[in-house]
């Protein structure tokens, strides 16, 4: 696994939230717009959209065709607190950004009643020994249809810095993570001079098995872009 990581202005992700609240209505977490932001970027580049599942001795490259995205989401289990669940958002691409915080929010607030996926995983961890439980929870690594379904596709979206650290360094099952760190004020060159800039610190982390370190450079460098500008 390869780790890229950028300092990039948040001004315009601020100013596109602040238009939001000006028109009244509620703003987009930065999670939904990283989001978007990703499946802007699978969109251009599908080779993103892709994993190697299969049992030992047979695995191969599996590409998606849904712009399906897991991500992230803080839960309190027993003895682990701030433990991440990872829920499937599906389509973002066909979302709109509204949309996309009202799923997020209903993940953060779920539990076992109005969740049944958080049900069966937590089930799991309650009941299931650790050493088969582990391995029931890798099960969708050898087939593609269950990695489809319970982890989406070939990205996931996490952000487990936005409660404090700056960005957090991590290494996940998924071939291709996006991750950002907390949005806030820092010392940053605009037009060769030291501001005080809102910025968001961005990660990229790989598989180096499904692409090479320049081609994944351009797609990290695009992906600043798009939240650098709010372009999506």
């Amino acid at each position: 696994m390869v780790i890229m990581s950028s300092l990039v202005s948040a001004r315009c992700l601020d100013d596109l939230r602040e238009n939001y609240r000006s028109c009244g209505d509620e703003p987009p977490s930065y999670t939904a717009l990283i989001l978007k932001a990703v499946a802007a970027v699978i969109r251009k580049h599908p080779e993103l959209n892709r994993a190697i599942i299969g049992p030992p001795f047979f695995k191969r490259i599996v590409k998606f065709k849904n712009f399906d995205i897991n991500v992230a989401v803080e839960k309190n289990l027993p003895n682990i607190p701030g433990h991440a669940y990872a829920p499937t958002i599906r389509d973002i691409d066909k979302k709109e950004l509204w949309e996309i915080s009202k799923e997020l929010k209903f993940y953060a607030q779920c539990d076992e009643q109005s969740d049944r996926h958080f049900a069966l995983y937590m089930s799991i961890l309650r009941y299931v020994p650790w050493p088969f439980a582990e391995a029931i929870l890798n099960i969708p690594t050898w087939f593609p249809s269950l990695w489809a379904k319970h982890r989406g596709g070939g990205c996931w979206v996490n952000a487990p810095s936005k409660s404090g650290a700056d960005l957090v360094f991590t290494i996940w099952p998924w071939p291709v993570t996006f991750s950002f760190g907390i949005v806030k004020v820092r010392p940053f060159i605009v037009d060769d001079n030291v501001v005080a800039e809102p910025t968001i610190p961005l990660l990229m982390v790989f598989d180096r098995r499904l692409m090479g370190g320049g081609h994944a450079g351009r797609i990290f460098a695009e992906f600043r872009r798009l939240i650098e500008e709010a372009d999506f």
